[in-house]
This record gives structure tokens, C-alpha cells and sequence, in this order.
């Protein structure tokens, strides 16, 4: 055969991989792999398009002296590994108590704080191995602040205006995969709420500290027919 015979046949069995059908027709081979800080990533044979995202999420931040405790949950999907979107509800599970106000009011002597607000969020996986996994996430959305106040030599405590609020948080985390169904990962971001009062400002627009448990339910429930699942990540 001739050099020219080879070529032809060469060009006649070779096939696009990376698309299938046209650009508006059928869906597009992205040969299983998704980008990530190092490169692109394979995904392994078990791996599924669309995935329920759950998690616990707690945040701490600081409100004058006092350290502020606010928990929640998100509920969501993540598509394609690393792409992950939802709701979030969040609120303090406790009133938060200070002593020292002089940024609000020097004459205030207690002050007491709630805060709930819910978001909708969108995740982007940076990073992932079969035990690590670097993320940053932005969340907005709306809630409301509540709280009241006792001034020096006052009879009784005065509430604050509850305030409607608009927040926007963005933050960074890494989580360490326990096993096969559940990661554990810490974070820092930084919560930012309009318009608020401006005496209240620092109170509320503040770095915050964050502590978050995934649960694949998913995993847990196709793991009782497919033992397989264990081994993705």
C-alpha cells in the first residue's frame, strides 16, 4: 500500500471524541473529565452526572467582644463533581449577649442580638483527591436582625428597629473525607449586610470562621445495591 493509501485510511477511521452530533443537537462528550487547580481531572466509571448536596454549616464570627454562633443547613445539587448550588438557612440558635458596646453606644451597659437570614449559594470545587478537597463558595440573599438593649440607669431594655437586610458572604474551604459518606471542612469568608444601620455595621459585617459537615446521602442509599459506590470520590 502505498504512503498516500496509509494517509487516506488514517483520516478515514479517525473520529471526533470530544463532541457528538452537533453543538445544539445531542449532548457533548466531555470524556469524563472536569477542571481543577492542577490540571484536568478524570472522573472514575461510577461517577454521576447530578448529585443531591447536603450539608451542615456553622459560622462564627464576632459581634463587639462576644463571639457569635450562627448555624444551618444547605440543601442543593452538585453537577459534574465540581459544581454545586442550593439554598441556605441560617439563623443563631441562641441570643448573643455583650457587655461592651462603645462602637454602638457607650451609655449601653447589655445588648442582645439574633440574627436569620437564607441564601442562595453557588460552590466551585478547586480541588479534590480521594482524601482532600479545596472550595470557595459565594452565597446571597436576604434575613432579618433582631435584637434590644438596656442603657446605664434605664428602668427596662429598649428594643432595636428589626431590619429587613440583603447579605452577600464569600468564603473558602477545605474538607478532609472521613470516609466514603460524610466530609468534614473548615473555612474563613466574610459577611457583608445592606443597608443596616451604620452604628451596627461592625456588629455585622465581619470575617467569619466556618465549620461544615457534608452527608452524601446519595452514597448511602445506592450503596444497598451497589457496593461500588464506596469507592468514588
Amino acid at each position: 500500500m502505498t504512503a498516500a493509501g496509509q494517509k487516506t485510511d488514517i483520516i478515514s477511521d479517525w473520529k471526533p471524541k470530544t463532541v457528538q452530533g452537533s453543538l445544539f443537537g445531542r449532548d457533548r462528550d466531555y470524556r469524563d473529565t472536569v477542571w481543577i487547580v492542577t490540571g484536568y481531572k478524570p472522573l472514575d466509571g461510577n461517577f454521576k452526572k447530578w448529585k443531591f448536596d447536603f450539608s451542615l454549616d456553622a459560622r462564627q464570627s464576632i459581634i463587639s467582644n462576644t463571639t457569635a454562633r450562627i448555624g444551618g443547613i444547605r440543601i442543593g445539587m452538585e453537577y459534574r463533581r465540581v459544581h454545586r448550588f442550593g439554598i441556605g438557612f441560617y439563623g443563631m440558635g441562641d441570643k448573643i449577649n455583650t457587655f461592651s458596646l462603645d462602637e454602638v453606644n457607650s451609655a449601653i451597659t447589655e445588648a442582645s442580638f439574633t440574627l436569620r437570614y437564607n441564601t442562595i449559594y453557588y460552590e466551585r470545587v478547586l480541588f479534590f483527591n480521594k482524601k482532600w478537597e479545596v472550595s470557595s463558595a459565594f452565597h446571597i440573599g436576604r434575613g432579618k436582625i433582631k435584637g434590644d438593649y438596656l442603657l446605664l440607669g434605664a428602668p427596662s431594655r429598649q428594643s432595636f428597629p428589626e431590619k429587613d437586610v440583603r447579605l452577600f458572604e464569600i468564603s473558602s474551604t477545605a474538607y478532609y473525607h472521613i470516609n466514603w459518606w460524610i466530609d468534614a471542612g473548615v473555612g474563613i469568608g466574610y459577611r457583608r449586610m445592606n443597608p443596616i444601620p451604620q452604628e451596627v455595621k461592625p456588629i455585622y459585617n465581619a470575617p467569619v470562621a466556618i465549620l461544615r459537615v457534608r452527608i452524601k446521602f446519595g452514597k448511602l442509599i445506592k450503596s444497598i445495591w451497589d457496593h461500588d459506590i464506596k469507592h468514588t470520590y
